[in-house]
This record gives C-alpha cells, sequence and structure tokens, in this order.
C-alpha cells in the first residue's frame, strides 16, 4: 500500500478543529491511521509523498492534513533518518509543518520492544476474541 491509500477522514476532522499545533500533534499521534502509515509503508516512500505534497496547494481538508499525518508516521519508525529529511522541506503552505517537524525531532525516542521471560512464571493462554485458538500472553516491555 502506498500512503496515499490511506483513510485519513479522523485526521481531517482533528485538523479541522485543530485551534493549536499541539493539539493537532496529540490526536494525530493517536490516530491509527498514522500508525497504520508507518507499519505498511517504508520512511523513503512515505518521504517522497511529502516532497510532492508540501508543494501543492491543499483541495480538501484531507490534502491538508496529509503532510502532518505523515510526519508523525515517520516519528513512529525506529530511525530518525527519515522525519530529519522531511523536516528539512520546505512547507511555506501548510502553516504548522515546520514547527511540528521540529517538536516531533526534539521528542522523537527511538522504541525497542524485547521478549523478557521471567524466570519461574508460567505464560497463561489468553482467548481472543475471533481467534481460533488461543494465544500466549507475553509481556513485552518498551523503554
Amino acid at each position: 500500500m502506498k500512503p496515499a491509500d490511506f483513510d485519513l477522514s479522523n485526521a481531517s476532522r482533528a485538523y479541522a478543529v485543530a485551534n493549536t499545533p499541539f493539539f493537532l500533534l496529540r490526536k494525530l499521534q493517536s490516530d491509527p491511521s498514522a500508525r497504520a502509515i508507518c507499519e505498511a509503508c517504508p520512511g523513503h516512500e512515505i518521504v517522497e509523498e511529502l516532497r510532492s505534497l508540501v508543494a501543492a496547494e491543499p483541495l480538501d481538508a484531507i490534502e491538508a492534513v496529509r503532510p502532518y499525518v505523515y510526519l508523525v508516521s515517520l516519528w513512529f519508525k525506529p530511525e530518525i533518518d527519515h522525519l530529519q529529511e522531511a523536516a528539512k522541506l520546505e512547507a511555506s503552505i501548510h502553516i504548522w509543518y515546520s514547527y511540528l517537524a521540529e517538536v516531533l525531532l526534539e521528542t522523537y525516542s527511538p522504541v525497542q520492544q524485547q521478549l523478557m521471560e521471567v524466570p519461574g512464571a508460567l505464560a497463561a493462554p489468553a482467548v481472543s476474541v475471533g481467534a481460533d485458538s488461543p494465544t500466549m500472553s507475553r509481556t513485552i516491555i518498551a523503554p
């Protein structure tokens, strides 16, 4: 999937009522579409989409919020390189772009997931709704 294939209707509603860049940022960080783009699309592809978006005037609210969603998607990535590249883009049409890119760079923290097994503790099966079989529960600690 390409970044443009994701539904950004929730993000566009947040953008429509955002009165500060921090409000928008908080809403986009909790929006599942930003995380989905992060997981489904490579960083270089998101940056390429951003290059074309920041140069064009948005046609509607979804197109207006798309650059901000892509920035947040890059913030979720485990490497900072693509976020740094995106932050350097000139986006004068999108008034909060440079500011939010700077905030995301300053608050970036790589996330690592590690499976830890506690000696003497038994993993208990947990039933998932809609699953065909029980799954083993695991503790994941993310710093």
